[in-house]
């Protein structure tokens, strides 16, 4: 994402937060704003985060604005300790379908609720998902993928990032 785009987003965001409470909107931000992040550093949304931090750096200066990796769980610890924080502005939840549309189906009971808990403020970011293989595989199609080489039937792998990435499936 360009720099200027992130800064615009940033400063959307800023001008929300501060008007959501008028009353506090000339003391906000009053403590540090988190950014809560259900993945490692250096992943995707981790990434996009970060952006947003410094851009929202930018908005208010002399503010604290912190990036808080808390993965694991398919992004449920993290979901839920955004659930959990005060309803000020101060802590946004940056997330990807997999804590508010796959965890309802994948777990039989969360400690959050993903439309309860959480107002949307914006969509920030659009991903899109490849399947590749080494220049080496036997493979050239998703067909192809979908039936085992006849060298060695047992022998195709496949990775994912967590439970709720897109299923590993032959098309």
């Amino acid at each position: 994402m360009k720099p200027s785009l992130l800064r615009r987003l940033a400063g959307a965001l800023a001008i929300t937060l501060a008007s959501a409470a008028p009353a506090a909107a000339d003391n906000f931000p009053s403590k540090p704003i988190t950014f809560v992040v259900p993945f490692a550093p250096g992943a995707g949304t981790d990434q996009l985060a970060r952006g947003m931090a410094q851009a929202m750096q930018a908005s208010f200066p002399g503010a604290t604005v912190v990036v808080e990796n808390k993965p694991g769980a398919g992004g449920i610890i993290a979901a839920q300790a955004a659930a959990r924080a005060a309803p000020d502005g101060h802590t946004l939840f940056i997330t990807t379908n997999t804590t508010q549309s796959a965890n309802p189906h994948l777990f039989k009971k969360l400690p959050y609720d993903p439309v309860g808990d959480f107002a949307p403020l914006a969509a920030i970011a659009r991903g899109t998902m490849v399947l590749v293989v080494p220049t080496s595989s036997p493979y050239r199609t998703v067909a192809g993928h979908a039936r085992p080489p006849p060298r060695r039937p047992a022998a195709a792998t496949t990775a994912r990032a967590s439970p709720a990435s897109a299923p590993a499936a032959p098309a």
